[in-house]
């Protein structure tokens, strides 16, 4: 049996995601990816390092990782009376 599956790849700041055959077989190491695919993961992560985009979307799509700001808590161990250390 085959399936496709996406696969995310992430180098630094970017992302991919490249679809892949999955083929399950039914045996110990199911499911198995096939080489060219490999080769295909392997030449989108290659030209997420190198910053070629057009490259990597020739085999996937490419993201860019935007940090989400958020009004977090800024307060870490120790910083507040309920936290910090009694002696």
């Amino acid at each position: 049996m085959t399936r496709q599956a996406s696969q995310l790849i992430r180098e630094g700041e970017y992302a991919a995601e490249v679809v892949v055959e999955l083929h399950d077989d039914g045996g110990e190491w199911s499911p198995t990816v096939s080489p060219e695919d490999i080769r295909k993961l392997d030449r989108v992560r290659r030209a997420l390092r190198e910053h070629d985009f057009e490259g990597a979307e020739k085999d996937g799509r490419v993201y860019r990782l935007v940090p989400r700001e958020a009004d977090y808590p800024k307060s870490g161990f120790g910083e507040n009376e309920q936290d910090g250390l009694k002696s």
